[in-house]
């Protein structure tokens, strides 16, 4: 798992739920439902215009150290034919699902670069006393984030995630999905830009 963080643990395995499931155990997802949980998903927060040649699926936890340095990446591609779709992954525990909940949450505020970039700036484990003092520092209204983040929708959009990464294979964050092609671990810049050039130059569509 070179360059990733995942919960897997080297002496027991794969805790059940990411357990590979065998091909006939149970139906696999068409396509054109994968293409449409990584970049329909209007639960899942996004920067760019949604007819971007190139749509960026992201897979993160705000506890994973190469997320950190992704999502200063990321912010750099931003730009008006790169669409990305941000997949809250909560994967390191429960300080990974407060933060995911409340970078959910912060959305329906209209505040999710903004919190999203906070938490990933900062080395401090997620509590509720940081994601508090995020939102009062952002503006965002205090007593709307704690009950959004109580909310079943957001519940069902992690859960969401969590299913479509289980489908893909996928054991660690960072993962990206850029268009057709799967980056897991680690990427630099230079590596990320090479992916969006070849999507753009194939000229293939997204979904």
């Amino acid at each position: 798992m070179g360059g990733a963080s995942s919960r897997l643990d080297p002496l027991a395995g794969l805790p059940s739920i990411l357990t590979p499931v065998a091909p006939d155990a149970a139906p696999q997802p068409s396509t054109p439902e994968l293409c449409d949980a990584l970049f329909g998903d209007t639960a899942a927060p996004a920067v760019g215009h949604r007819e971007s040649p190139v749509q960026i699926a992201a897979f993160l936890d705000y506890r994973c150290p190469y997320c950190r340095t992704l999502a200063g990446i990321m912010t750099a591609v931003r730009a008006d034919n790169v669409r990305v779709i941000y997949k809250e992954w909560p994967i390191l525990g429960e300080p990974s699902l407060l933060a995911a909940r409340a970078a959910l949450a912060a959305d329906r505020q209209g505040k999710y670069p903004a919190f999203h970039a906070r938490l990933m700036n900062t080395r401090l484990i997620p509590t509720p006393k940081l994601i508090e003092d995020i939102a009062d520092e952002l503006g965002i209204d205090p007593v709307k984030l704690r009950e959004d983040m109580r909310a079943p929708a957001i519940a069902a959009a992690i859960a969401r995630t969590s299913a479509l990464a289980q489908a893909l294979g996928f054991i660690g964050t960072p993962v990206l999905v850029v268009n057709r092609t799967i980056a897991q671990g680690d990427i630099t810049r230079r590596q990320l830009d090479r992916l969006i050039e070849d999507e753009k130059a194939s000229g293939a569509k997204v979904c």
